[in-house]
């Protein structure tokens, strides 16, 4: 969970694309945090040092803005990012209006990598994602 004091919590990560950073971050001025559990055979084992990939697609553009590896809990933890106010997502008339939506990606050798996939922040909320990485196959 981010703290209460999030207006000040700072961002994961460097401005990747400026002056448009600074327009993201001012539209969402909330945080929330992501942690990213991956695992193999259904969550029973973690995976350590998976390339984790978090972006977002702003303005047409997809921006990569932070990366990491997992640790040997198959962990990648408190990755603060940009959400829209909590009051925005919990009136009925504006919830699901542009939330602020990543595209999280993971990539380990031999492993088959995951592209893509959505996950949705909230501010003050921390959003847990477990991904199951499927191992590859020779001659595939």
């Amino acid at each position: 969970m981010v703290d209460s004091n999030s207006s000040t919590q700072r961002v994961s990560g460097e401005s990747p694309f400026k002056p448009e950073y600074d327009d993201y971050v001012s539209e969402n001025p909330g945080r929330g945090s992501l942690k990213v559990q991956i695992s193999v055979a259904d969550e029973a084992l973690p995976i350590k040092d998976v390339f984790v990939d978090v972006a977002l697609i702003y303005k047409g553009k997809r921006y990569s803005i932070y990366h990491d590896t997992t640790d040997s809990s198959g962990i990648v933890n408190e990755i603060v990012l940009p959400s829209k106010l909590g009051g925005v997502s919990l009136d009925p008339e504006t919830a699901g209006e542009n939330d602020a939506q990543y595209l999280v990606s993971a990539y380990h050798p031999g492993f088959c990598e995951i592209s893509d996939m959505p996950v949705t922040i909230f501010d003050r909320i921390e959003t847990i994602l477990p991904i199951t990485l499927s191992p590859e196959t020779e001659g595939r």
